[in-house]
């Protein structure tokens, strides 16, 4: 929602000119922190490009493109010309312009999307365009650009939008999915309050697959309807409610709606209304035309999407033609507008990637078609950037065109694996899977997809068998419990019983869930849509035959669009010298997988990197973010330098891995790992570790399809005791789950931020059942043996004292159990408290992970902010310094198990910040204990000092301990 002051508007402007105009709005902005000066000569140069006259006495002076970056924060400025301003001559009937109300729009990224929707409703409306122009009110000048005004409905109206629509409801019977319609339809004022008690009395009708209808005449202001989809089908008068319809009717506008009811009936389409994934879906079924004539789909390539100048391009381009061309959104909302008003090409608000459906039906269809999509594909004016290939809904596949690397250029990206490497590329090509829609009878495609699905799954079994990576081990688990979900297998079944093939049915049910996570406002939740994608390939390879495994003997750098974990797990170290992926996260499976496998891992180079000619060099460098493309003589001897020098310190740090790690002046650290099962001890242990400061006991959960018994758990726990002997402790926590971890045996409320939600001990305070019995499966395996027990994502001192209440009440029936008790310092309200919480405890257990996440207030796997989630932070730091502090005052110890104990950096200011503990991934432990052996405890704390007075992350990495000098001062 737009937000203006009485500062952003002047409703007594004058001017001499149109430059004058932007003159004055660019000094407006200026003065108000929204754009650096320069920003003037952006918004000329953009009219001389095109003009921002949009239409209804309204203009829309704005930046170009390449002046984005001069825009400090989103804002606009409004001057408003009674006698009005010439703003030019329309050019396509030559008549003269005039602005009255201009808005200078200062956007950054593509925000500007945003604020053009918000004033389309004004723009497209004479009345209240006139109203905007007249208006001798600042506050109804403001309501109106900001959608307060003009945007209510008349009385009488049918309301039907994606506001009125319930996917993956929480509805568990009829009469609640028919109380949550009522409420959305009272809030449109669509129902009166009588008719609330009446409505779930009125018998619904089945439509048929699952579909009802309910009705009731209203003499509410408005008739409306509203859509609830159950997350599960519900039973009703021995039918199955997969979706609830309730229509309020007020003469006979709802006509159109059960009119389009009845077409998809007949046209066997009401399965595609029930297992719709979006509402702006549901919406566009039951309320969009069914347009006649040619049609094609085009995406938009623009990184700016389809904001005003592109807009006024395409209609400029439509109205050459004499015939009405309708354009939709398909990846939007709303229903088809016409391709030739720049205002409703505008409130498509369609952004990079989108799909725009063009339908024409007249005797230049062809040509008028191809024109339009070789336009769109051009960028409409605008620069383009490369789409990855992708299927529409029609079938179609479209591409553009990128201009090809060339030798000596470097691309950045993202670090998802530390190295450096140098190889020849290989593209690594997608699977397109070969299959009819139609195939078989019924009985026959639901037998080869459960074989499908049985095959992956011992597949998977098999591979968490064999496998000693933890980090593969989590995931693979996770995977199994994807491939056995028994939603995607029920609406997989769904189509196969409409009449579908299984390969059809089984990839529409995957990707409708893989397109519903990436929607997730979650960006770490969103990432995980690949997996999804990745176990749904699995199985359609199995049904296809396409399952043959991908073999290069070669040293090679693996190029690709995004790598899954599963490709990610079958590549070979001594092949695979690094991976380069134009998409992907840093915090992605396939990123864990890449850092424990040991393979360099640069991800989010962008679509130009697919361009890079097979079999050409290159180097790729995951400290500096870089791919050199063709590098020169010069920059290769400068990389193999780096590349030997690393396997030198590397080989060193190996040899001396079962040394501890003590400091050049006597410090002992304890170097742990991380780990998930036991029978990764043994390989710990041999790399170096002296114990497990986190053993992550939901590996036991994941790997299960239901509650494993205490017997099961106490064997795995047992185990890892046994296999470290008395001379290693183990720290276990206790079930960390909910965020992006769900167990299917224990349910949890969807929720818009899981991260804020329920997890770790707020979920075992749900479940203290589940808590209890847990413990003792710890108790039990200890066996009088000493073990740590640590508990997640505490907040508070009542948290605690409840969890502490149910160990106790478990513990008395171990009288003789050697037990510490510690919490995980995740969050910054436990570092603040902790003072309170130390007197309570045995030691404390920085998840430096999560709290870099919560004190930076920034998503690990946000696309653009995941470089600035830096745990180096000084502000993390700080709350670090505070729980140590805490923790010595009152005697206890205090051990570090996210990723910042694996930063050799982080290590040392660990360290000489008075952290007794490092634990990490099993990899990294000879690096750290190397570097640790290289330094004195003086030197460490010296170097904490400087990094907790330093003003940034930056800051801290740019410093350096005596030792790092010498050896700069030696490479140089």
């Amino acid at each position: 929602m737009l937000k203006l002051s009485a500062d952003d508007i002047n409703l007594h402007a004058t001017a001499s000119h149109k430059e004058d105009v932007i003159r004055q709005l660019a000094e407006r902005m200026v003065a108000s922190g929204l754009v650096d000066p320069a920003y003037e000569q952006g918004m000329l140069d953009r009219e001389q490009q095109t003009s921002t006259y949009l239409g209804n006495g309204i203009a829309i002076p704005h930046g170009t493109t390449d002046t984005r970056g001069l825009v400090r924060r989103t804002g606009i400025k409004v001057l408003r010309f009674p006698e009005g301003i010439a703003w030019g001559d329309d050019c396509d009937t030559g008549k003269p312009q005039t602005a009255y109300t201009v808005i200078g729009i200062a956007a950054q990224s593509d925000e500007h999307l945003d604020i053009l929707r918000q004033l389309t409703h004004v723009i497209g409306d004479e009345s209240l365009a006139r109203q905007l122009h007249t208006t001798g009110d600042v506050a109804t000048v403001g309501n109106l650009l900001s959608g307060k005004l003009g945007s209510e409905p008349a009385s009488g109206d049918f309301l039907f939008a994606k506001a009125q629509v319930r996917l993956r409801s929480e509805a568990s019977s009829f009469m609640e999915a028919v109380g949550i319609a009522a409420a959305i339809l009272w809030q449109k004022k669509a129902l009166t309050q009588a008719e609330l008690s009446t409505l779930p009395s009125i018998p619904p009708f089945h439509l048929g697959k699952g579909v009802w209808v309910s009705t009731l005449k209203t003499a509410a202001d408005n008739g409306g309807a509203a859509v609830i989809q159950p997350n599960t089908p519900l039973p009703l008068s021995g039918e199955s409610l997969a979706m609830l319809i309730v229509i309020a009717t007020r003469s006979d506008h709802h006509r159109p709606l059960l009119d389009k009811l009845a077409e998809l009936a007949m046209a066997s389409r009401l399965n595609e209304l029930a297992g719709a994934s979006r509402a702006a879906d549901v919406v566009r079924l039951l309320s969009a035309s069914e347009l006649a004539g040619q049609q094609v789909v085009c995406r938009l390539p623009m990184p700016h999407g389809l904001h005003a100048r592109p807009a006024a391009n395409l209609a400029r381009l439509a109205k050459n033609y004499n015939t009405q061309i309708w354009v939709e959104n398909l990846d939007g909302h709303g229903s088809e507008v016409s391709a030739q008003s720049v205002t409703k090409l505008i409130s498509l608000g369609a952004g990079l990637g989108d799909r725009l459906r063009f339908t024409i039906d007249g005797p230049e269809a062809d040509k008028a078609l191809a024109e339009i999509c070789a336009a769109v594909s051009g960028g409409l004016g605008d620069p383009v950037i490369h789409l990855p290939d992708r299927v529409s809904d029609e079938g179609a596949s479209e591409s553009i065109p990128l201009k090809p690397l060339t030798p000596g250029e470097i691309l950045k990206g993202l670090p998802g694996a530390p190295g450096v490497a140098i190889g020849s590329a290989h593209a690594m090509k997608e699977t397109v899977f070969n299959f009819e829609r139609h195939q078989g009878p019924a009985a026959q495609e639901l037998e080869r997809l459960k074989q499908a699905i049985d095959q992956v799954s011992t597949t998977l079994k098999g591979k968490l068998a064999r496998t000693t990576n933890t980090d593969l081990a989590q995931i693979v688990a996770m995977h199994l419990e994807l491939v056995a979900d028994p939603e995607i297998q029920q609406d997989a079944e769904q189509h196969i019983r409409a009449g579908d093939s299984a390969e059809w049915g089984w990839q529409q049910s995957f990707e409708a869930l893989a397109r519903s996570q990436e929607q997730s406002t979650e960006l770490l939740l969103a990432e995980r849509a690949i997996d999804i994608r990745d176990v749904g390939n699995q199985v359609l390879g199995e049904l296809t035959g396409q399952n043959a495994k991908r073999s290069v003997d070669e040293a090679h750098v693996l190029v690709c669009e995004e790598i899954t974990p599963t490709e990610i797990s079958e590549c070979d170290p001594s092949t695979v010298k690094a991976i380069v992926s134009a998409a992907g996260g840093v915090t992605s499976h396939a990123a864990i997988l890449a850092r424990s496998l040991g393979i360099p891992l640069l991800v989010a180079c962008g679509p130009r990197v697919l361009t890079i000619v097979e079999g050409t060099l290159l180097i790729v460098n995951c400290e500096a973010r870089t791919v050199t493309v063709g590098p020169d003589e010069a920059t290769l001897a400068h990389a193999r330098a780096v590349i030997a020098e690393e396997q030198r310190l590397n080989e060193q740090a190996h040899a001396s891995r079962l040394e501890p790690a003590v400091t050049t002046d006597g410090h002992r650290m304890e170097v742990m790992a991380n780990l998930t099962a036991a029978k990764a001890v043994d390989a710990a242990v041999d790399i170096g570790c002296e114990g497990v400061g986190l053993f992550r006991s939901e590996f036991i959960y994941m790997a299960h399809t239901q509650e494993p018994s205490i017997e099961v758990q106490q064997a795995e726990y047992a185990s890892v005791m046994d296999r470290l002997g008395p001379d290693r402790p183990l720290i276990v926590r206790t079930l960390d789950v909910g965020g992006d971890k769900p167990l299917p045996y224990m349910p949890m409320d969807e929720e818009e931020n899981p991260f804020l939600g329920i997890r770790g001990v707020r979920l075992s305070l749900r479940y203290p059942e589940t808590l209890k019995r847990q413990l003792h499966a710890l108790l039990r395996a200890a066996d009088g043996r000493l073990l740590r027990i640590m508990f997640p994502m505490v907040t508070d001192l009542n948290e605690w004292r409840e969890i502490r209440a149910i160990y106790r009440e478990v513990a008395t029936d171990y009288p003789g159990a050697r037990i510490e008790l510690g919490i995980m310092i995740e969050v910054p309200s436990a570092a603040l408290m902790a003072e309170a919480f130390a007197p309570e405890l045995d030691f404390f257990s920085v998840g430096t992970n999560d709290l870099t996440q919560y004190t930076l207030a920034i998503d690990r796997g946000h696309p653009v902010l995941s470089r600035q989630a830096d745990a180096i932070s000084p502000a993390v730091l700080k709350l670090i310094e505070m729980t140590v502090q805490a923790a010595h005052r009152h005697g206890i110890w205090v051990g570090v198990c996210g990723e910042l104990a694996s930063d050799p950096l982080g290590a040392t200011i660990l360290t000489g910040m008075g952290v007794r503990e490092l634990s990490m991934s099993a990899r990294a432990i000879p690096r750290i204990k190397a570097r640790l052996r290289s330094l004195s405890l003086v030197d460490a704390r010296s170097l904490a000092a400087r990094a907790l007075k330093a003003e940034s992350s930056e800051a801290v990495r740019e410093l350096l301990v005596p030792s790092d000098r010498t050896v700069a001062h030696e490479h140089a």
